[in-house]
């Protein structure tokens, strides 16, 4: 998860600012896939599979795209 966090941060999918307020991963029971939540709360984006079944894809939740692949 820590390396998940890292790439994602780097990207700038997720972000921890001076202020307090920050994203985060967190896990989905309903869907069985890994969700990032804005410093509000709401769904951001969704890390799932992809395809090929071994690499991760960040999916954009208000655009359905792909943002990001993340190699296994």
């Amino acid at each position: 998860m820590a390396y998940l966090e890292e790439m994602l941060l780097r990207n700038g999918m997720i972000y921890h600012s001076p202020d307090g307020s920050s994203s985060h991963i967190e896990g989905s029971l309903i869907s069985n896939t890994l969700v990032v939540r804005n410093s509000s709360g709401w769904v951001t984006h969704r890390i799932e599979r992809a395809s090929n079944g071994v690499d991760l894809v960040v999916r954009n939740t208000s655009t359905g795209l792909v943002e990001m692949r993340i190699a296994a």
